[in-house]
């Protein structure tokens, strides 16, 4: 959502106040694993997708944390910090499973749910007072049933928008509620450093703090205008969320969603095309894991490209058949890249969708393969779901998996 200038002020008396709570599982994975072994409590606890070899942290406890554990850093660094920590790995399933069960106990509160990830979500709470009585009363409830029914812990932000509810979750870990009252989002975000606010990853905080900006006020200090010369439209969007103001719109999943998609906003802008063509396949193998996931087949994929001033395209293509496999969705995605190279020497965004989404497929001639594949792509996600995603990926994305992880160690040493 972007708001001109001038129509600030006119946004703020027009619009209608929402209230957005958001629900944040706290070291949700360690969370799930002391409800199968109780003997993991007070104790300092990783969930790693490779325990033994190049994985990484997927979850850590409170009390592992206080060693200087952090999630996505390397599991044997996690280890150097914290010798006596408890190492478990991934239990997808089971953590999948526990999780559809929170969002199924959030939507008797309202049916307005949006699943932000796999531990935390936000839930429109509009006009639910005369049910549940006012907006921290009912994130009582909720952080109550929560515990009290599936053995999980909570924190819960409540606000206008989902940022502001985002960060203020954020601020009550681990197991608080946070309450902003409406109209008093700019003065709550105003003492905050500004990686508070999401979006602003590490390479935007730097060049923030060039400019003098270290708290989210010191974004409404440089005004407007000098945000959008160093930033474009971005620059926009970091002004508007300064002063509190953020998309208020809980998209609710559908049964058969509309699409599904992925995308990765780059730290630096990229322009080397072998290294695009990694990340669009990371990507789409990310969308077919979901898409086999759900059990849905798409007929249709579209790119989405966003270049440093934020122009931003889109390209789509009707697949051959309705499919949720990899090769086939990586093949009809690299065509489309490959028509777009010429005008995108430089990319801040690549995204990409499945839509014309189905349950069901037509049966082929070559059916018998086609199963064998779909039996193939299942073990793989159930290995990964096992061991971690990256544990197991194809052999061109070696160069892009390995530099993660050195990028993960350096921000760790």
């Amino acid at each position: 959502m972007i708001i001109q200038g001038s129509a600030i002020l006119k946004y703020r008396m027009t619009k209608p106040q929402k209230v957005i709570a958001h629900i944040d599982l706290d070291c949700f994975f360690v969370s799930v694993e002391r409800i199968f072994d109780p003997g993991l409590k007070d104790k300092p606890v990783i969930v790693s997708g490779n325990p033994e070899g190049r994985g990484v942290v997927s979850s850590a406890s409170y009390e592992a944390r206080s060693f200087g554990v952090k999630s996505g850093m390397p599991i044997q660094r996690a280890k150097k910090l914290c010798p006596n920590a408890i190492v478990l790995p991934v239990r997808m399933n089971a953590y999948a499973e526990y999780s559809e069960k929170v969002f199924e106990l959030l939507r008797n509160f309202s049916p307005l749910l949006e699943e932000a990830s796999i531990d935390e979500a936000y839930l429109d709470i509009t006009g639910t007072e005369r049910l549940f009585g006012p907006p921290k009363q009912l994130a009582q409830k909720i952080q109550r049933q929560v515990q009290n029914e599936l053995g999980l812990p909570s924190s819960i932000g409540i606000a206008g928008n989902k940022m502001t509810a985002k960060v203020a979750s954020q601020l009550a870990k681990p197991g608080g509620i946070l309450e902003v009252p409406p109209g008093k989002e700019q003065e709550f975000l105003s003492e905050l450093p500004i990686s508070a606010i999401p979006g602003v990853g590490g390479k935007t905080e730097e060049r923030l703090k060039l400019l003098g900006a270290k708290k989210v006020k010191h974004l409404l200090s440089l005004g407007q205008k000098i945000l959008e010369r160093h930033f474009g439209k971005w620059g926009l969007e970091l002004f508007l969320r300064a002063q509190g103001i953020a998309d208020d719109l809980v998209i609710a999943e559908a049964e058969t969603p509309k699409s599904i998609s992925k995308e990765i906003t780059f730290d630096q802008d990229l322009s080397d095309y072998e290294q695009i063509q990694q990340w669009l396949y990371l990507l789409i193998l990310k969308l077919g894991i979901r898409l086999r996931k759900k059990q849905l087949y798409a007929k249709r994929l579209t790119l989405k490209l966003r270049s440093p001033d934020f122009s931003t395209w889109t390209r789509t293509t009707k697949l051959a058949q309705m499919t949720n496999q990899d090769p086939e969705l990586m093949s009809a995605g690299l065509l489309l890249l490959q028509r777009e190279k010429p005008k995108a020497p430089l990319l801040r965004l690549l995204g990409v969708s499945a839509s014309e989404l189905s349950k069901s497929y037509e049966p082929c001639l070559f059916e018998e393969d086609r199963k064998k594949k779909e039996n193939l792509m299942k073990a793989l996600d159930k290995a990964r779901e096992k061991f971690g995603f990256d544990a197991i990926y194809p052999a061109k994305l070696k160069p892009l998996m390995e530099k993660m992880r050195e990028e993960k160690k350096e921000e760790e040493e």
